[in-house]
């Protein structure tokens, strides 16, 4: 997504480096794996209609000369939404047919950055590559353009030169291409590490806004509703870090506090908590901020367009450089920190990197549904409404969204959670042109549904030709799994990550699952009954999911790479936070 819109650009050319960050997240897609004619060619039609709808400043040309850097403003468009369809109602008089299939979101004048430049020279060495510019990856440079490194002649100290690569028009696959990810301290699972994640990252945005004059935070609030057992481990967290929170119990208390709640659908046993700490960012104006912060931090930090393709051990001298599909090689002196979110395995497997401690990192094919709601309702009841994560009643539950823990049986709290649960932002401003403009309440959730080793397992399945096989070979471990494929299937890990480097393509091309569509619908009827919908405009979405609910950093290649994956859909928000970590872990 990243790649449709231009952002405009400029900066001076670098010329030596050492370290090389390769970042991951929920978005920004820095690295790719060229994908393949079929699974691009789905996006055309859409891409053309598109692209040829927007301001020529918003269409990105590779090929067109970049400018340099902008003055530090930050542009915003006026919130005047255009006249809305009108589509078929229910007893209650609600919209229930119209389905919009968006699957790409073009967000016009909501994406601004003015950090990009021109890419420098193939050959050109950095202390520092940052590939990835999502909110990881952009995170990952605003810390590293704080850190010095010493010169050993002179054993002065100097700021870290710096390359951070956007994946640009390469990807039509970026996981943050919309204007809504949730940052909460009111943690769904109520894991400590999350929490004070997000906690920490909330903390500084009020100093990161003020420095980069870009706004990206909307402090809403957070709000989890279910059964006393769903919220009592966020609840206790919330607790001990002395977070102001409220506990509302039976549903006449969470009605009377939040009017827009339904004592009609809302069970009388569930208990509410809420704080006034969260809400949500936008990941595109937050990794602007990041970028442009590092960009003044730093004058030898460049942001440019080039797509990750390969990274190569230089045998000569210990270093690595990374190729880029562009056919341009930079060198990283001192270490590579891979974050390139569903794009990592793929990546690391294309450089010949052996990563068995990321083989239970799997990529969960997500959908989401963005509804549309009257100027009036986004100014007016749902002016204040928190994000909401909502337990779904059994009977809902049992009618729409399956019950199992994923589609594939992991076992994480995350993923009981997620099979259970919605998350729903509160209404946000899209300028359009995709989608239209106008305000729009956006829900996900429901079971994990992994792709990463489907197209392996089909294989066994058909080889053993036996059920009671088939069912013992999913009670496997994907460790186990992927070894025992391995020990009769020479081409088994190639054929996974080739497949997988294709279904991802082909997945975020789609517009979601239509089978988790109405589920999704029903979901959200089932929150807001007395709400009168426009529109329901569907998308795909991915995470990385690990089997134990907690982000993945590991070490490669004598430690010269680094990777950071596996956050379980919870990237986005807390990418300062994470970032931190990446950067204490990379020793920098």
């Amino acid at each position: 997504f990243l790649s449709s819109l231009s952002l405009e650009s400029g900066g001076s050319p670098m010329s030596s480096s050492s370290l090389l960050l390769l970042s991951s997240s929920t978005g920004g897609g820095g690295a790719r794996v060229p994908s393949s004619k079929t699974s691009l060619s789905c996006a055309t039609t859409t891409l053309t209609t598109t692209l040829t709808t927007l301001p020529a400043r918003y269409c990105r040309n590779t090929n067109r000369p970049m400018t340099k850097r902008m003055s530090n403003t930050n542009n915003h468009r006026a919130e005047t939404p255009l006249p809305q369809k009108e589509g078929a109602t229910d007893a209650r008089g609600r919209n229930t047919t119209t389905i919009i299939n968006n699957n790409r979101i073009s967000c016009g004048d909501a994406i601004v950055n003015d950090s990009l430049t021109d890419p420098p020279p193939s050959g050109t060495a950095f202390d520092v590559v940052v590939i990835g510019n999502g909110p990881i990856g952009a995170a990952i440079g605003l810390h590293v353009s704080s850190s010095s490194t010493k010169n050993v002649k002179t054993t002065t100290k100097r700021k870290k030169k710096m390359l951070i690569l956007d994946s640009g028009q390469a990807s039509v696959s970026s996981g943050s291409d919309d204007l809504g990810r949730i940052v909460r301290p009111l943690d769904a699972e109520g894991r400590d590490e999350w929490t004070q994640l997000n906690i920490d990252s909330i903390r500084s945005f009020d100093e990161i806004q003020k420095k980069s004059k870009i706004e990206f935070f909307e402090k809403k609030g957070s709000l989890s509703i279910g059964s006393p057992a769903f919220v009592s481990r966020p609840a206790s967290l919330l607790e001990a870090k002395g977070i102001e929170h409220e506990v509302l119990r039976g549903k006449k208390e969470m009605c009377e506090k939040f009017e827009y709640l339904s004592r009609e659908t809302i069970p009388e046993e569930y208990v509410a908590v809420s704080d006034r700490v969260g809400g949500y960012v936008s990941p595109h104006k937050m990794r602007a901020a990041f970028n442009r912060l590092a960009v003044e931090n730093n004058d030898e930090t460049i942001v440019c367009v080039q797509t990750g393709e390969e990274i190569l051990a230089m045998e000569d001298d210990g270093r690595v450089k990374v190729k880029t599909t562009d056919g341009n090689e930079y060198v990283a002196n001192e270490k590579v920190i891979v974050a390139c979110g569903y794009y990592t395995q793929p990546l690391l497997h294309r450089s010949k990197i052996d990563m068995e401690n990321l083989e239970d990192v799997k990529i969960s094919k997500r959908t989401i549904i963005l509804a549309k709601v009257s100027e009036e309702d986004a100014k007016g009841r749902f002016r204040d409404m928190p994000t909401i994560k909502y337990e779904l009643p059994e009977d809902v539950r049992s009618q729409n969204i399956s019950t199992g823990t994923s589609i594939d049986g992991a076992s994480s709290d995350q993923s009981k959670n997620e099979a259970k649960s919605v998350y729903i932002l509160p209404p946000i401003w899209y300028p359009g042109p995709v989608p239209s403009p106008g305000y729009y309440m956006k829900i996900g959730g429901g079971p994990n549904d992994f792709m990463t080793l489907s197209k392996a397992v089909i294989f066994e399945e058909k080889k053993s030709n036996s059920n009671e096989n088939y069912r013992v070979l999913k009670e496997k471990t994907p460790i186990e799994l992927r070894k025992e494929l391995d020990s009769v299937w020479e081409d088994h890990r190639k054929a996974t990550y080739e497949d997988q480097k294709e279904d991802i393509e082909s997945w975020m091309c789609s517009d979601g699952d239509p089978a988790i569509v109405p589920q999704l619908k029903t979901a959200l009827l089932h929150v807001f009954p007395d709400v009168q919908f426009e529109s329901f405009e569907t998308k795909a979405c991915a995470t990385t999911c690990t089997s134990n609910g907690s982000m993945k950093i590991e070490n490669y290649l004598d430690g010269k790479v680094c990777a950071v994956t596996g956050c379980n859909g919870k990237a986005a928000g807390p990418a300062w936070a994470i970032a931190r970590e990446v950067v204490a872990n990379a020793n920098l």
